[in-house]
């Protein structure tokens, strides 16, 4: 079986969100489907993570229908940019409606 450099990606995040306390409800490594991951934390918020791999920040139209998404679902909406090289990161996971949070 091959792995896409997007499977990884979110294969990566979920490891790291679930270190992080984080219950993953669903993940999909399809790069056509939004969220990749949906998640509730140990306070309680549900979150959907949009996940892209070498990209620091959503395009505006991306931003825009991830937002929309969220929305619709009543839920919160982060974007996870990550990297592969030379290892696994995400230092920083945004929130589309605040500043850059760490998680």
């Amino acid at each position: 079986m091959q792995t896409t450099p997007h499977a990884q990606a979110v294969l990566f995040l979920f490891d790291h969100l679930t270190a992080a306390g984080y219950t993953v409800i669903s993940a999909t490594t399809d790069e056509k489907a939004d969220p990749q991951i949906f998640a509730q934390s140990e306070t309680g918020e549900l979150a959907f993570f949009f996940v892209r791999t070498d990209v620091a920040e959503p395009t505006a139209d991306e931003r825009a229908r991830f937002l929309a998404l969220a929305t619709q679902h009543g839920v919160a909406a982060y974007f996870a940019p990550v990297t592969l090289c030379p290892l696994p990161s995400c230092p920083v996971i945004f929130p589309l409606e605040n500043a850059p949070a760490k998680i």
